[in-house]
């Protein structure tokens, strides 16, 4: 798994809309980046809806939200239009897995992303933390994991 004090890796992802996403564009500033295993799924759904109802408290601490899964980016854009998501959601989708398997957050069995999440100032990893595939992360960790930063 990638560790706190090391660079995010190198990579590129389309979002929901076909807009290109780089790593390189993830290093200026505050960035949040939390892999999810499925769009659309009970557990994924009520944890990517508590970051968008909590998105003002990421702002206001200028930190960027972005979510990975290897979800196809059309699958990923007819979820943000329907659940109202309005932070980035990037397709992992080919190379199936590629950048969960570069964070060490991939699922070999179930072919899907874990729940891991970075949390990055200036493209380092400042804090990482998981949680089982059947439980959400909670907004005390992504708070603890800002704030204590």
């Amino acid at each position: 798994m990638i560790e706190t004090g090391s660079r995010l890796f190198d990579f590129s992802l389309e979002n929901q809309y076909g807009e290109m996403i780089t790593s390189t564009g993830l290093s200026d500033g505050r960035v949040l980046v939390v892999f999810y295993p499925w769009a659309f799924s009970r557990v994924c759904g009520s944890e990517l809806a508590q970051l968008q109802e909590h998105l003002e408290y990421f702002a206001n601490r200028s930190v960027r939200v972005v979510a990975i899964s290897v979800d196809h980016k059309f699958a990923l854009r007819n979820y943000a239009e329907a659940f109202g998501i309005q932070f980035d959601l990037l397709a992992d989708f080919w190379p199936h897995g590629r950048v969960a398997r570069l964070a060490g957050a991939f699922d070999e069995r179930q072919g899907v992303a874990t729940r891991l999440s970075i949390y990055l100032e200036d493209g380092i990893v400042r804090r990482t933390f998981t949680s089982e595939m059947t439980q959400p992360r909670s907004l005390e960790d992504y708070r603890s994991a800002i704030d204590k930063a």
